[in-house]
């Protein structure tokens, strides 16, 4: 899987030595991404671009004023 759109705060779905695990990005590196599982069991930190299955995008806020607009007057 391609790593273009992967970044920090995502969470991805990785295999790495038949374990199957999720866990959230902490930094992208040229193939290699740096994670931290979820499950506490896992203790590998990074995983290769082959090894990703799937990748869930954290929702981001496109603009400051935005949100700003969206909260409620005190």
């Amino acid at each position: 899987m391609t790593l273009g759109g992967v970044k920090p705060g995502d969470i991805v779905l990785a295999e790495r030595r038949g374990w199957r695990f999720y866990a959230i990005v902490l930094a992208r590196r040229e193939r290699v991404v740096e994670v931290e599982p979820l499950d506490p069991r896992v203790t590998y930190h990074m995983v290769k671009a082959r090894e990703v299955l799937g990748i869930w995008r954290k929702s981001r806020a496109t603009g400051a004023r935005e949100v700003e607009s969206m909260r409620p007057a005190a």
